[in-house]
């Protein structure tokens, strides 16, 4: 399993990236999380620490994350 990502979809919202972090820390901190939005550009990127488990997937409302079997 591999997440592709569609920068073009992101709004930006950080969702992904608090769902991660949640997830490994049991906090919201957008500096704990394994995927990294950057704006203004809305580029996604993941760090090495990612596993790829989906969490970020299940919670982008816009499509701009998908799993890829």
């Amino acid at each position: 399993m591999e997440i592709v990502s569609h920068p073009e979809k992101c709004t930006g919202c950080m969702r992904c990236m608090l769902a991660c972090s949640y997830t490994y820390t049991k906090k919201f901190s957008l500096s704990a999380a394994r995927i990294k939005i950057k704006l203004p550009e809305y580029t996604i990127e993941f760090t090495n620490d990612c596993n790829n488990c989906g969490k970020c997937v299940e919670h982008c409302f816009y499509g701009a994350l998908e799993v890829e079997k």
